[in-house]
């Protein structure tokens, strides 16, 4: 039996699976913890700090839920009588979402710091840019995941998405550690924040990428 056929009833057996419907839902929810990160620096930009500030609250928020979705995930392949292969490849899964989720966070606690800094609009706008295509980066990679239910060709189109993602989050991670460097405006600790804040969100396309190539070694 091929790999990928261990999680081809991936849909269709979210209802009679407890652990599946937790672990999409937590999917799910790491994935829209970028889309609240995209929000929160739209905000900063437009100077809506308060509104900002409860975006990156309700971030702290999902994120811990999504740790104890991803806890309650592993107490339930525990429990049911799944095969060994099925478990490892859905922790496995979530496990990379739950890491993407905790740089999307790490990111967030940044941008807290900054908020009440002198920070441009277009800096800013820079890595609003790169957020923007984490956000399609992941967004691409829940499709492929959710493809493994027999769709094939439509998972590896996906993954290839994920894979173009990420070299363009690359692209404009080393664009904006080139502005940093040669920045003469910034504090110190204000480019050392923008700096770790820029860390976390390639360390989060870095982890959807990776995530992306287990999916495509289950459909070998």
């Amino acid at each position: 039996m091929a790999r990928g056929g261990l999680l081809a009833s991936w849909l269709t057996k979210r209802r009679r699976s407890k652990s599946i419907d937790l672990a999409y839902r937590q999917m799910k929810n790491s994935v829209e913890t970028v889309n609240e990160l995209k929000r929160c620096l739209s905000a900063v930009i437009e100077d809506r700090l308060s509104e900002a500030r409860k975006s990156i609250e309700r971030l702290f928020l999902m994120e811990a839920d999504i740790d104890e979705l991803r806890r309650r995930v592993f107490a339930e392949l525990s429990r049911e009588e799944e095969a060994s292969k099925f478990r490892e490849d859905l922790m496995r899964l979530v496990w990379g979402l739950d890491v993407m989720a905790d740089h999307v966070k790490d990111s967030a606690r940044n941008l807290l710091i900054l908020l009440d800094e002198n920070v441009s609009p277009d800096l800013w706008g820079k890595y609003l840019k790169l957020v923007e295509d984490l956000v399609s980066c992941a967004q691409a990679l829940l499709k492929a995941i959710e493809a493994l239910a027999g769709r094939g060709r439509e998972a590896i189109r996906y993954i290839g998405e994920v894979d173009r993602f990420e070299e363009r989050v690359d692209e404009q991670y080393l664009a904006i550690r080139r502005t940093l460097i040669k920045s003469e405006d910034l504090k110190p600790g204000v480019l050392m924040a923008l700096r770790d804040l820029l860390e976390f969100l390639e360390r989060a396309a870095d982890m959807c990428a990776d995530t992306a190539d287990y999916v495509r070694l289950l459909l070998v």
